[in-house]
């Protein structure tokens, strides 16, 4: 088991919110005792702890009127809607993270 640095950790941070996988079956995949890796888990969410109970995720206007096609969209009962396209090129691991965070609530308020 080698040492990883903050980034390298927090790369793995990233793919392991991703990929669905449990703490301990992730860590052991990748080579990480998961006693180490549960501290580097704590100490990111610890650290990325919304104060107001919100992620900012920056948007930018497509610099083209086509949008792709419709890839996934969400409406909330307040008549909100949050609509992912094909065209959406630069969505990090977090956002799909929070993408699949967003979509599981609104599976289980909607029922």
């Amino acid at each position: 088991m080698k040492k990883h640095n903050h980034e390298q950790m927090l790369h793995l941070y990233d793919q392991w919110r991703a990929s669905g996988e449990s703490r301990a079956n992730f860590a052991i995949n990748h080579g990480i005792l998961p006693t180490n890796f549960y501290y580097w888990i704590r100490k990111f969410e610890q650290k990325a702890a919304p104060v107001s109970g919100f992620h900012h995720i920056p948007i930018t206007e497509p610099s083209h009127k086509n949008q792709g096609e419709l890839m996934a969209s969400i409406q909330y009962p307040s008549g909100i809607r949050l609509e992912l396209y094909s065209s959406f090129q630069n969505l990090s691991s977090s956002h799909v993270g929070l993408l699949k965070v967003l979509t599981e609530l609104t599976k289980t308020t909607s029922k």
